[in-house]
């Protein structure tokens, strides 16, 4: 071996360090961005600016700091918006400077794809909200102007709020594979890759499909559709906790699933205690804009969704880690310095 291939494995991890940091902060914008999109749903402020892309016809419009409902929306616009911005650079950063290898640029362009998409059906959605048709002799009835309150499209939330959950599994996915640990991972030969990579697909999937029950609770305000979401929780527990079992078990030596595991139970749980909480005091009329004087409460329920969101992130982190460690290809795995 010559000099200079002697060196190359340790240039590796420092070439995609700058597009690793980026990765994360797209994490964070993300994170916020759903927590603020939450908070919007929650308290029914996602008509508060029936316009798009601007808010008012302004960049930031003084409603946007004087009003709750207005900040909730613009400033979930904006961390959007940011989100993007970060999205759209680290594909350009990976793709032309050819770092990483093919499948992390493709992922890269796909997050970036995902983002733009959930932006777009979400100006989609404020642009075709309205205000529902309500009969007569309902509207003459006590209180009942809160029917007559603009809505955004439940085909078009629904989406809306589901692509944020994948594209926050997307670039945590990404991020493993810009890592220094993705790099160091050395296969496990004595593990099939068959069962652990379904078993942590299949509670990927599930977390996905309970989110989007919850989706359709939240914006069709459908109690079918709410108990449905319950019940699957059962159902998402036992499939991510046999999937980390598994993982625990027989891949436990590979860096980081022990503690990726041990966090993903740990949060199962508190989701499930939350959502019961979450049930128990939520406004039965739905996303109304009364609930923006119950912050409490719209702040226990953003907190369910953002727990949802990060359980969707470890399980697809945990199915990145689970595919590294079982894969049967030539790659070595660098060694530590």
């Amino acid at each position: 071996m010559s000099s200079i291939d002697a060196i190359r494995p340790a240039a590796a991890p420092s070439s995609t360090r700058g597009p690793f940091l980026l990765t994360i902060a797209t994490l964070v914008c993300a994170s916020l961005t759903i927590v603020k999109g939450a908070m919007t749903s929650s308290t029914g402020s996602g008509m508060a600016y029936p316009d798009w892309p601007l808010s008012d016809g302004q960049l930031m419009p003084e409603s946007s700091y004087t009003t709750l409902a207005g900040f909730f929306e613009h400033f979930h616009r904006l961390a959007a918006s940011t989100t993007g911005l970060c999205a759209l650079g680290l594909a350009l950063w990976l793709h032309f400077g050819r770092l990483g290898d093919a499948r992390a640029r493709v992922l890269a362009w796909l997050g970036g794809v995902l983002v733009l998409a959930q932006g777009v059906l979400g100006g989609v959605g404020v642009l075709l909200g309205k205000r529902p048709d309500v009969p007569a002799q309902l509207l003459a009835q006590p209180g009942a102007s809160v029917l007559r309150e603009p809505m955004t499209p439940v085909l078009t939330s629904v989406l809306h709020g589901t692509l944020a959950q994948l594209t926050f599994a997307t670039f945590a996915w990404l991020a493993y594979q810009l890592s220094e640990r993705y790099r160091r991972t050395a296969p496990v030969t004595t593990v099939p890759p068959g069962a652990g990579r379904k078993l942590a697909v299949f509670g990927l999937v599930m977390l996905v499909l309970q989110t989007v029950l919850g989706a359709i609770a939240r914006h069709a305000n459908s109690p079918h559709a709410l108990w449905t979401h319950a019940g699957n929780a059962l159902v998402v527990f036992f499939a991510a906790t046999i999937a980390t079992a598994f993982a625990m078990g027989r891949l436990a030596a590979v860096p980081g699933i022990v503690g990726i595991c041990r966090t993903t139970v740990f949060l199962l749980i508190v989701q499930i205690a939350l959502g019961f909480v979450a049930l128990a005091i939520r406004n039965p009329a739905g996303k109304r804009q009364a609930n923006v004087e119950n912050l409490w409460v719209a702040s226990t329920i953003s907190l369910h969704v953002l727990i949802g969101a990060t359980l969707t992130m470890l399980m697809a982190t945990l199915a990145a880690h689970v595919f590294r460690a079982t894969r049967r290809d030539p790659e070595p795995a660098q060694a530590s310095a």
